[in-house]
């Protein structure tokens, strides 16, 4: 009986310390699409705010005591956002680093 009640305490510290982690990237995320909008650069970092936003929505349903322990459907619907938008950071990282450019914004 100690096993399961020491492994739940040990996923909800983890799940806790993820959504202060997710918390804090999103923050920075933000501070650094604001710093550079208006250029190449800004337009590939534009996603990753979308992209710790959904993850720590994710994480807080995953808290949430009204939520089933995975998250549900709601931790479902962060995760497929948040992959969306890494996706979107990634082609326009690699339009960016070689050299090719994307007409319009």
């Amino acid at each position: 009986m100690a096993l399961p009640t020491w492994a739940t305490n040990i996923t909800v510290a983890l799940n806790i310390l993820t959504l202060v982690a997710t918390t804090v990237a999103c923050t920075f995320s933000i501070i650094a699409a604001a710093g550079f909008r208006g250029t190449e650069w800004g337009r590939a970092l534009a996603p990753l705010p979308v992209v710790f936003g959904a993850m720590t929505v994710s994480s807080g349903a995953t808290l949430h005591p009204a939520t089933p322990a995975d998250g549900g459907q709601l931790a479902l619907a962060m995760w497929a956002i948040a992959i969306v938008a890494i996706t979107i950071s990634c082609w326009r990282f690699v339009t960016l680093f070689t050299e090719r450019r994307v007409v319009g914004r």
